[in-house]
């Protein structure tokens, strides 16, 4: 035996094992096994007394079994005078250590033979429930015959156990092993399982097709994170020759997670059984999901793309991105393919290593086409891994498994619209039966989806929209089954939330003007365009800008077509253009135009909330509230830079390109004191790199020219899209891989995989941020800050702006280290922002009013903090209802927070003073902010509110999405009316100016520090949605558990996105 340079073992011997099959004559060992080599090359094995007087047990028979199968080589059991024995063929043929030795890749159809000849020996082994030892490359011997090899694995070892009656099951934990064919159970110490000999099946096919293990040349700690990362996919002049599927269920087959793995040999059989299909075959094989497609670890030095303009050619919607379109249109052979495209682009384009792909049409391998049941990421990634991988690592795969969503929504259907005479909750966002609908008491008309029947699922889970698998909610039956979380309503395959399927089915936005009483036009899908009011039996409209010929947008609207995509199976359409390989349609131009357009995003990146608004309804006559308006801010900035003479960037250009930027090699600069040091962007690339700014729209350039798919005797530069949809939440939920939150190595274009390293790349892009000049003046401190959004087509923050916070720590402390003033101190990512104390929120709905409605569910009991806000807006227009312009400039202390809000209608109940404001009358009402106001009823036409205070004193802010006034006042209902003009408009700077009193005794220079920080959630919103949830799982009303959790908590993050450390002189 020896061990070649990587640490191959060259043998035809386990390591530290006797090779029976070898003797001559008799050998008898230490342990009394007496091995007899017969005339015909067979051996008869002399066993211990551990046979009964035939010469059998269980275990032997097992083997007898196996034998028949190639394992063991078990032939006969039998007994004579000398006592129990069995008779075991030999094996010829080389081993396969010895064929991997010369390092050279195999032809795949060889490779994939040899392995599902392997894959069938562990499907007898595991059908006898024995563990022989591990398929190493050393254990297994090659027969040749009509030109084919054949595994046969003698497994001395396992056979050795039993036939001293040790038993299969003690096989004994390996110390040792190449590093090259390392197996979870002996990295962890352990005993190998049949989970190893399936892990050594994808390293083995790994080294056949590659040349080398995915293990070779690392140290032992490499190698073990490599298998708790997975293996990084192969080289790509290997991986494009492969059928499709082949390098997907390899990267499977050694996936980091233990449970996308095979669960069995049978399953890895069946899948190599399938990859030369034309058609699926009845029963199909469950397909294998492909694993993460990661950078080799440690990671290769990140290239930087070409600077000059002809690398960075703008896709938009007059000129196709001609990447997705080859991708679309040809199907692309693998993600090598794309990888030897992007190395056509670096500095070592002429490499002989990078042959120049042909303009032709390739010739595709056969695969089945794609059909209703068959467009989930699983089934894309044999043709498209690259963007399943990032699909994967994005927000988007996991919309549905958003455990605030799941929350929001079934909260607002069990608490909304609840009373004695609809116990169950109203439902007012789901489904309507008229059975089991709650109604209005006055007008009989029903409660139940009246808001807009799967308001929520329509965008998170918009699968439910081709499956209608979603039952009617019943809230007038003391218990339903109707009433759960979506989870546990919805089939599996919603749970992938905004996945390949979904947005490559969509054609175009929905008709405009489908404005149907909730629950009518069955059949006709329009997302949610209107609401019903049931106190009037109006039905209002949430998307005016149909009035404008721009339909759908906002509140689902797009339009689903799968005849548009998917293959067609009758004669009717069988001129229907299709992809080379014939798995889907070639996406036709209308629908890629939308596909392209910002206008795809608004149908879903727009939310109009049912009901009025106090402040928008009066002033613009629209009956709706605006909870997210991430398309309406892009809309408005894209008509300022059309008017500047600039072209504005779609949201594609920001979130599918290579904007805000790459990592590259080379350490980044220094902090130089004094200056701003963006330490997110610092933070972001992994050492020995930096970041080097994209703009939006920047693709990357492949340099090919895909003339197959272009217009004839035209030729576009092809762009690559990333599908990573990178934004600033990392999601709360545990089936989010947590490899993918925090890993620092970069794809080929040099972005970082992690999820935290991909929002420290946007958050560091998106804002400038510094400290003004400061002014003494005598005895008192004028410092501003300054924030600009200088990186964002919307406003900062965005989409559901009412939770994210942004805001400013700053410390000041004098020569002596003495702390002159400090706002904005968070100590942990669970800890809440100091503007604001919660004193008690409640959670139980059993403090009822005389009609059995909840009082004071998700309400607070709020007090001001130390970092109460005392601002005085300097500029803006007051007297507008909507604060335009917004004001700009502020003076004044306390805590700067971009955060959005919500506000309810309410009438005070204290003293009014004469400027118009509610005073508290007594130690009661001055104990919490509202205990000196009341609910107050709103003009059912207008929505105005109906207070005795006018304008702003009128609207108290709240801080959930639904609730009460306070933790014992108020049902549950949505926000009056919504705030926002905190969050910082694209282009339009903003200064907060602090007067601060220098005490006595200060003694100067000052030391002025201050950062910009950031965090998804506030941690109070999470711990009160733990809170209610717990209640409800105790109550039997959560089959899988709550959905939201305390230790989510956990994964909240401060993130620190800028700072900057100045000095302050004194004077005398």
């Amino acid at each position: 035996m020896h061990e070649d340079r990587d640490g191959d073992v060259a043998s035809s011997a386990l390591p530290g094992e006797r090779e029976l099959g070898d003797t001559e004559g008799v050998a008898v060992d230490e342990a009394g096994l007496s091995v007899e080599a017969l005339e015909d090359g067979r051996e008869r094995w002399r066993l211990p007394a551990v046979a009964d007087e035939d010469g059998r047990s269980v275990e032997l028979e097992r083997w007898l079994t196996l034998g028949r199968a190639g394992v063991g080589g078990v032939v006969e059991l039998g007994s004579d005078a000398e006592g129990p024995w069995l008779i075991r063929a030999g094996f010829e043929g080389a081993r396969l250590a010895d064929r991997l030795s010369t390092r050279e890749p195999w032809p795949h159809e060889q490779a994939v033979g040899v392995v599902r000849g392997i894959a069938a020996l562990l499907v007898a082994v595991e059908a006898v429930e024995i563990v022989p030892g591990l398929i190493e490359p050393t254990a297994i011997v090659l027969a040749e015959g009509d030109g084919q090899l054949s595994p046969r694995w003698p497994a001395d070892a396992g056979l050795r156990q039993s036939a001293l009656g040790q038993g299969s099951a003690a096989v004994p934990v390996v110390t040792h092993l190449p590093r090259q064919w390392l197996t979870p159970s002996v990295a962890a110490g352990r005993a190998p399982t049949a989970a190893d000999n399936r892990w050594l099946l994808g390293l083995i096919l790994y080294r056949m097709l590659a040349g080398e293990s995915p293990l070779a040349g690392l140290g032992l700690r490499s190698a073990i994170d490599r298998l708790e990362s997975g293996v990084p996919p192969l080289p790509e002049s290997i991986a494009r020759g492969l059928p499709p599927g082949l390098h997907s269920g390899l990267l499977r087959l050694l996936d980091g997670d233990p449970q996308r793995r095979p669960a069995s040999a049978q399953a890895i059989v069946e899948w190599l059984d399938g990859l030369g299909e034309s058609k699926r075959a009845e029963p199909e094989p469950p397909p294998l999901e492909p694993a993460p497609v990661a950078a080799p670890e440690p990671p290769p030095p990140a290239r930087a793309l070409a600077t000059g303009a002809s690398s960075r050619r703008r896709a938009r919607r007059g000129r196709p991105l001609l990447f997705v379109a080859a991708a679309i249109g040809l199907g692309l052979m693998g993600s090598a393919w794309i990888v030897s495209l992007l190395d056509g682009a670096t500095e070592d384009r002429a490499s002989d290593a990078s042959p120049e792909p042909s303009a032709s049409k390739p010739t595709m391998p056969a695969r089945a086409p794609l059909d209703a049941a068959h467009t989930s990421p699983e089934d894309c990634a044999s043709c498209h891994p690259r963007q399943s991988a990032e699909w994967k690592r994005s927000v988007m795969g996991h919309a549905s498994k958003s455990p605030l969503f799941q929350a929001l929504e079934i909260l607002i259907q069990e608490q909304a619209g609840r009373s004695d005479d609809c116990p169950g909750g109203a439902g007012i966002l789901r489904e309507a039966d008229p059975r089991t609908a709650c109604r209005d008491p006055n007008t009989n008309l029903a409660i139940t989806g009246a808001g807009g029947a799967l308001w929520c699922a329509n965008c998170h889970t918009p699968r439910e929209n081709l499956l209608a698998a979603l039952p009617a909610w019943d809230g007038l039956s003391s218990s339903s089954p109707t009433r759960r979380p979506l989870r546990d309503l919805q089939p599996e395959s919603t749970s992938e939330g905004i996945d390949c399927g979904f947005c490559h089915q969509v054609h175009g936005p929905v008709a405009a003007g489908l404005n149907p009483t909730p629950g009518t036009l069955p059949g006709v899908y329009a997302g949610n365009p209107s609401w019903l009011d049931t106190a009037s039996g109006r039905v209002f409209s949430m998307r005016p800008e149909d009035d404008l010929g721009q339909p759908g947008i906002a509140n689902s609207g797009y339009s689903l077509d799968p005849d548009g995509f998917l293959a067609p199976t009758d004669l009717s359409a069988l001129d229907a253009e299709l992809v080379p390989g014939e798995v889907h349609r070639r996406t036709p131009p209308q629908a890629k135009a939308y596909l392209e357009s910002s206008d795809f995003c608004g149908a879903c990146h727009d939310v109009r909330l049912f009901g009025n608004d106090a402040v928008a309804t009066p002033a613009t006559g629209q009956h709706f509230r605006r909870l997210r308006n991430a398309y309406s801010e892009w809309r408005d900035w894209a008509s300022l830079e059309r008017a500047a003479g600039r072209e504005p960037a779609d949201c594609q250009d920001c979130h599918m390109s290579t904007f805000p930027g790459v990592c590259v090699p080379g350490d980044p600069a220094a902090p130089v004191a004094g200056e701003v040091d963006i330490t997110a962007l610092r933070r972001a690339c992994p050492p020995g790199t930096h970041f080097e700014s994209r703009s939006p729209g920047e693709y990357a350039d492949l340099g090919v020219v895909a003339a197959a798919v272009s217009e004839p005797g035209t030729e576009q530069a092809a762009g690559l899209s990333t599908h990573y949809f990178s934004g600033v939440d990392i999601p709360l939920t545990p089936e989010f891989d947590g490899r993918y939150i925090d890993q620092p190595e970069l794809d080929v274009l040099g972005i970082p995989l992690g999820g935290d390293q991909r929002r420290d790349l946007l958050l560091g892009r998106s804002f400038h941020f510094d400290l003004g000049q400061a002014r003494v003046l005598g005895r008192r401190l004028e410092l501003p800050v300054d924030i600009e959004n200088t990186g964002a087509g919307h406003q900062i923050p965005a989409g559901f702006s009412q939770e994210r916070e942004f805001w400013v720590h700053l410390r000041i402390t004098d020569a002596r280290g003495r702390l002159v003033y400090e706002v904005g101190r968070v100590g942990a990512g669970d800890e809440d922002l100091r503007d604001k104390i919660f004193l008690a929120v409640n959670v139980d709905d059993r403090l009822r009013d005389e009609q059995g409605r909840p009082l004071g569910m998700f309400g607070a009991d709020v007090v001001d903090g130390p970092d109460h806000p005392q601002w005085q807006a300097l500029d803006g227009n007051p007297d507008d209802p909507f604060r335009r312009p917004a004001p700009t400039r502020f003076r004044g202390r306390g805590l700067i927070n971009l955060q959005n809000g919500f506000l309810r209608c309410v009438s005070c109940i204290g003293v009014i003073d004469a400027e118009g404001r509610c005073q508290a009358v007594g130690a009661a009402q001055a104990a919490t902010r509202a205990a000196r106001y009341t609910d107050a009823p709103s003009d059912p036409d207008t929505g105005a509110c109906l207070s005795n205070l006018a304008g702003e004193e009128a609207l108290f802010e709240t801080y959930f999405p639904v609730g009460s006034l306070d933790a014992r006042r108020g049902v549950v209902e949505g926000p009056d009316a919504i705030i926002d003009v905190r969050s910082a408009p694209p282009g339009v700077p903003l200064r907060w100016t602090y007067e601060l009193e220098l005490g006595a005794g200060i003694e100067g220079p000052l030391t002025v520090e201050a950062s910009l920080l950031f965090r998804a959630f506030p941690p109070f919103l999470v711990r009160t949605f733990a809170d209610y949830e717990a209640l409800q799982a105790a109550r039997g009303l959560r089959p899988s558990g709550p959905l939201v959790t305390h230790d989510m908590l956990d994964r909240l993050e401060i993130v620190e996105i800028a700072t900057v450390t100045r000095t302050v002189a004194l004077t005398d």
